[in-house]
């Protein structure tokens, strides 16, 4: 008998009797051909590689522009070539805020970056940094649209607007806008398409450029929203979507999506559940990138340790996180701020200086840590009656091993619950299969019996892990004489 939903996301109920569910550095996938022999599989998520160590001690900003790739980590701002070789460029301040950086298209050939609460200036033609005077204490982030660069301060609720491809001259006096349409003031910004997303804690506003003079920029008449953001660095534009953590009058913690001007609520209960109980969200900082035709938007909750992930294109959510042995769990996952340059995906770290290449076929973490990765499969239950267990099988393709050293005999680590998740026993390990065992099935017999069993499979030798289901063995035969 086929286990059923075996393959799914992460759904961690408030009852975990309820649901139980976590799926870890693994992503799901719908096969499409109606001739698969699994309608779903999950597929590792991609690991990561040094390609240059910084003296800075946290990524915070990080963009590709006219070929070119610039990174803020600490206060170093610098350059990294195709190759890893970076170049330093000058320093920024620095607060507890990332920072942003903004380029104005070929018209201005300028970068706008905003950093410690002050906003910079870098000329690409001629590598030129300065500090821009007139935004000193009042940049909290930047974007652009049509040409002007954007500066928003979180602190007055104010946005400012430079001058047409002009970044070295900002008119505060003139152009800037403040809050009226509400009371809960500006603290975030976003472009998306040809639109300003201008959001409070309880409420936004679209803004657009209606070419009006002196200040270009006005609200839209169907532009209020009554949702906010909850963390002011968690919105991101994925695809056509724009992605944020929202908040409202109400209370806080639904992940939003909007491809208009109406968001949609894409978080699942247990996600809001999760959020919910993090005494800090505020600090949470988002990403989004499109692999494998998968659009992810990942967000990472510092205080709370946690990282969470949304496929947009399955409408599913995964965890992601690092491995930590002394507590028997997952940390947050310390590759963001992400850009792809020269052809790949690359991040900094969260916690650490460098820039890092991400990649599906790479296996470990930041640190070179293996990437440990979790699947726990919904409860088994038939009306609180007691089932046997001749057997269980999980359905993944084996005799991916490698040549030598460790994964050369890849172990599949499997445990199960007999309370619904409440309570776990050891854990059982089997070979996935050395290098060519194309045949093996990975099995565990004499289980035993229980009312709410819940499996759970967990690997992390440095292969390509793919699972595509699992079987109870024996069930069927079992009910029947049961029966």
């Amino acid at each position: 008998m086929r286990y059923p939903n075996f393959i799914g996301p992460s759904y961690e109920s408030q009852a975990v009797t309820a649901d139980q569910e976590r799926t870890v550095n693994l992503y799901e996938e719908r096969v499409e051909s109606p001739g698969g022999t699994s309608r779903t599989a999950l597929y590792p998520t991609p690991g990561v590689e040094l390609i240059h160590l910084s003296a800075g001690f946290q990524g915070r900003a990080h963009g590709f522009f006219d070929g070119r790739e610039f990174v803020i980590d600490g206060s170093l701002f610098f350059e990294i070539d195709s190759d890893g070789n970076a170049t330093f460029r000058d320093f920024v301040a620095t607060n507890d805020d990332p920072a942003t950086i903004s380029y104005n298209g070929d018209g201005g050939g300028q970068l706008f970056i905003t950093s410690g609460g002050n906003g910079y200036l870098f000329v690409l033609a001629t590598n030129t940094f300065s500090q821009i005077a007139a935004l000193n204490g009042k940049a909290t982030m930047g974007d652009q649209l049509d040409g002007y660069f954007l500066a928003l301060d979180k602190n007055t609720g104010t946005f400012y607007a430079s001058n047409l491809l002009n970044g070295a001259t900002w008119q505060t006096g003139i152009m800037f806008a403040q809050r009226i349409q509400a009371s809960d003031p500006w603290i975030s910004m976003i472009v998306s398409g040809k639109y300003i997303w201008l959001m409070g804690p309880e409420t936004l506003e679209v803004w657009y450029d209606a070419g009006t003079s002196q200040f270009p920029f006005a609200p839209h008449p169907s532009g209020f929203v009554p949702w906010g953001i909850a963390a002011p660095f968690s919105a991101k534009v994925c695809d056509s979507s724009l992605v944020w953590l929202g908040g409202s009058k109400s209370g806080r913690g639904s992940i939003l999506r909007a491809t208009g001007f109406t968001p949609e609520v894409v978080s699942t209960y247990p996600v809001e559940w999760a959020i919910g109980r993090y005494e800090t969200v505020s600090d949470a900082y988002a990403d989004c990138y499109k692999e494998a035709g998968h659009t992810f938007y990942q967000i990472s909750f510092g205080s709370a340790n946690k990282t969470w992930v949304f496929d947009l294109q399955m409408q599913a959510w995964h965890e992601r996180g690092t491995w930590n042995s002394s507590s028997s769990d997952f940390t947050v996952w310390r590759p963001r701020c992400h850009a792809f340059c020269f052809g790949e995906h690359r991040w900094l770290d969260f916690s650490g200086g460098g820039v890092y290449r991400m990649a599906i076929g790479l296996t470990t973490d930041i640190g070179e840590v293996l990437i440990r990765r979790l699947r726990r499969a919904p409860a088994l239950e038939q009306e609180n009656q007691r089932i046997y267990y001749p057997g269980f099988e999980l359905d993944l393709e084996p005799g991916l091993g490698l040549v030598s050293g460790q994964g050369e005999d890849p172990q599949v680590m499997m445990r199960m619950s007999d309370d619904g998740g409440k309570t776990w026993g050891m854990e059982r390990w089997r070979s996935a299969g050395k290098i060519g065992e194309y045949g093996r099935r990975v099995r565990w017999t004499r289980l035993g019996a229980a009312r709410r069993r819940v499996f759970e499979v967990s690997f992390s030798d440095p292969i390509p892990w793919r699972l595509t289901g699992a079987y109870l063995l024996g069930f069927v035969e079992q009910q029947r004489r049961s029966a």
